[in-house]
């Protein structure tokens, strides 16, 4: 294998990104497999699934692995918000596509921000471009970041994190470098607590106007809500303007899952043939990154299950030759996903699988989940507050942060939980949690947000997947309309996906709640924006129960249901 390090990929701006070539000992031109990261592009040699790549140079492929703008080695600054990634992408696939040691075929891989960077640089449909593989990645926005609203904690900690590892390509001004850094290092153990400040743009912990992706920071939390800011951006991405065959990737405990699944059903209603027809969904029981491990906190999900057994990186491989090179290959399945509970691998012909049959679930009063609604209606209150904002992540006593007991947390007094009686067979779901809520609030806004639990028989309560609605944005997102306070309203919202068997002696658990922090910025319950609010308040939910009205969600069962 060849390797030519420190090659200078030159952007239409005038820009440089540094660029590492592996190529093929004999000469001549070959198909071309890139990585663009803003972690250090040496790092994919030791990475445990793409470090893998020289065997694909072994195979007749040329692998670049390239710096983003102003990361590493290269040129410029990186912008927080993903706002370089579409040209920057083109010209990185075009310019290497135009090189003698390539034949002009041009694919792309890795996960997280390498691989929305995939999918930003397909948004322009390079001519060179014939195949990504975007793995746990965000796939409509750059990560953290949605119109609407904004996972505000975990966006700010990465550009600590960028800012703090490479200070001299993020804080430009030397005479302010060392200031910044020390103040950076002083805020972090404290950042959960500050981002607690209102208004959030005046927050102390992104005011560095001497480091631009911390401008980048306050512009998003002013902009999650203006269409115009979001034109700007040119985001979400149109996947109708996608090119490419897509093979998606992710697990059922990554924090990029909800985000990975919306870019392969965004694929599969592209307006254009090719990225419709041919998108591919792989879903383990993985977290983020590229281990792909089968034992998660001590939990054992059999050995099938980890990315090795699975045959992760074969069939990225495989997706090369058959795009790349014009080979003869197996077909992929159009989803292939991992069953938590039994775990067990399925196919289906698509996301959500098609043979699925929607089961409803009927909230009861008295905190029952039941197949059949109660003839009463009734209502259930609980009462929350955002300055104590219910949790989207915790770690329990056992130290368990990917597979916790959520039990403390349910037990909480700002939510209401509802559980079926224990199944005495199992019960097979796979697909998206669809949830219908009538309820009402003595505030003009507030979320509402359920979480889907596996409760054991020992208690232990393991959640399976969890979502909000804004009460503002149930319409459109982008025309708010503040609520009547005491009005009941029907709220209706696909609440997230997962696969999963409930065995016999389980229970199907439902959290709901009015909070999802830091998964989203909080409601403050008055209307304001999170970014400009400077007041918050207490709001009583009342969920309606039983009778024509009465509130439920759905799970989409598979024929794996035993009879």
């Amino acid at each position: 294998m060849i390797v030519r390090r420190n090659v200078f990929c030159p952007m239409r701006d005038g820009c440089r990104l540094a660029t590492d070539l592996y190529l093929p000992d004999e000469d001549g031109a070959w198909p071309l497999v890139l990585m663009r990261t803003p972690y250090g592009r040496g790092g994919i040699e030791g990475d445990p699934l793409y470090g893998r790549f020289p065997e694909l140079v072994a195979a007749g492929y040329a692998v670049a692995a390239q710096d983003l703008r102003g990361t590493g080695d290269s040129e410029g600054a990186l912008g927080l918000n993903g706002q370089n990634e579409m040209e920057d992408g083109y010209d990185a696939v075009e310019w290497l596509a135009a090189q003698p040691f390539c034949d002009g075929a041009v694919g792309m891989f890795g996960l997280s921000y390498p691989g929305f960077v995939q999918t930003a640089a397909a948004s322009c449909a390079p001519p060179h471009l014939k195949a990504i593989c975007p793995f746990m990645s965000p796939s409509l926005h750059p990560f953290g970041i949605r119109s609407g609203h904004v996972r505000h904690m975990q966006h700010l900690y990465w550009a600590y994190a960028q800012a703090l590892a490479h200070p001299e390509n993020y804080i430009p001004d030397p005479a302010a470098r060392e200031r910044v850094v020390s103040q950076l290092k002083e805020n972090l153990p404290h950042l959960a607590d500050m981002l607690m400040e209102l208004p959030l743009d005046g927050c102390a912990a992104a005011r560095f106007d001497e480091v631009p992706i911390f401008r980048d920071y306050l512009n998003v939390m002013a902009g999650a809500e203006d269409p115009e800011y979001w034109r700007r951006m040119r985001m979400p991405v149109d996947y109708d303007r996608v090119h490419v065959p897509a093979l998606y990737g992710t697990g059922w405990l990554d924090a990029a899952r909800e985000w990975t699944i919306e870019g392969f059903l965004a694929a599969r209603k592209s307006a254009d043939a090719l990225t419709r027809d041919n998108a591919r969904l792989l879903v383990g029981i993985w977290p983020h990154g590229g281990e792909l491990p089968s034992i998660i906190e001590g939990e054992d999900f059999t050995d099938a299950a980890s990315g090795v057994a699975a045959g992760v990186f074969e069939a990225m491989h495989r997706w090369f030759d058959r795009w790349l090179k014009g080979l003869e290959v197996p077909e992929e399945p159009r989803v292939r996903y991992f069953v938590r509970g039994s775990n067990r691998w399925q196919t289906a012909r698509d996301w959500p699988p098609p043979q699925a049959r929607m089961k409803r679930f009927y909230l009861g009063a008295n905190g029952t989940l039941d197949e059949a609604p109660a003839q009463q209606r009734a209502e259930v209150r609980y009462t929350v507050d955002p300055a104590r904002p219910m949790p989207s992540d915790t770690v329990d006593a056992k130290g368990r942060r990917l597979t916790a007991d959520w039990s403390a947390v349910t037990a909480r007094a700002d939510g209401a939980l509802f559980c079926t009686e224990p199944l005495t067979r199992p019960l097979t779901f796979a697909g998206t949690m669809a949830a219908r809520l009538y309820a009402a609030v003595d505030a003009p806004d507030t979320d509402y947000a359920c979480r889907l639990l596996d409760i054991a028989p020992d208690g232990r309560q393991t959640e399976l997947l969890s979502g909000l609605i804004r009460a503002r944005h149930q319409n459109r997102r982008f025309e708010p309309r503040l609520i009547e306070p005491g009005a009941f309203i029907e709220y209706r919202w696909d609440v997230g996906n997962a696969a999963n068997t409930f065995l016999p002696g389980h229970r199907v658990g439902l959290q709901v709640m009015g909070q999802l922090y830091p998964y989203c910025d909080r409601n403050l319950n008055t209307g304001e924006s999170t970014a400009h609010g400077t007041r918050m308040r207490a709001a009583c939910h009342r969920i309606l129960t039983g009778g024509a009205e009465g509130s439920w969600i759905e799970l989409p069962v598979t024929d794996a249901e035993e009879g």
